[in-house]
C-alpha cells in the first residue's frame, strides 16, 4: 500500500533524515520503505513523502507507535499531518 503525505519540518530535512536512519530497523519492522522523500526547492521545511507499507496493519502499528512519534517530533516533524492512501492499478 502506498501512502503520500506532506510534513512540516521545524528543524530541516537533515535532522529528519538522521532520525529516519537511526530508526531504520524499527521502520523495517513496520514494513515501511520510502519510495520518495524530499523537500521543496525553496523551502526545506516542507517535506513530501511517498511511503510503501506491506499491510494496513503495519501502517496502523506505525501510526500508534508513541515512542517513534516522540522521536519524530524531536527531529522537528510537525505531527499534525494528513496522509493519502494510494492504490495502484492491478493487472487484468
Amino acid at each position: 500500500m502506498l501512502v503520500s503525505g506532506s510534513i512540516t519540518l521545524s528543524k530541516g530535512f537533515d535532522t529528519w533524515k538522521a532520525m529516519v536512519v537511526k530508526n531504520k530497523e524499527r521502520l523495517k519492522d513496520y514494513g515501511l520503505t520510502f519510495v520518495f522523500a524530499g523537500t521543496e526547492m525553496q523551502d526545506d521545511s516542507k517535506l513530501h513523502v511517498v511511503m510503501h507499507f506491506t499491510s494496513m496493519e503495519n501502517l496502523q502499528k506505525f501510526q500508534a507507535d508513541e515512542e517513534l512519534a516522540k522521536e519524530r517530533a524531536e527531529a522537528g516533524a510537525v505531527l499534525a499531518v494528513s496522509y493519502t492512501h494510494l492504490t495502484l492499478p492491478t493487472k487484468a
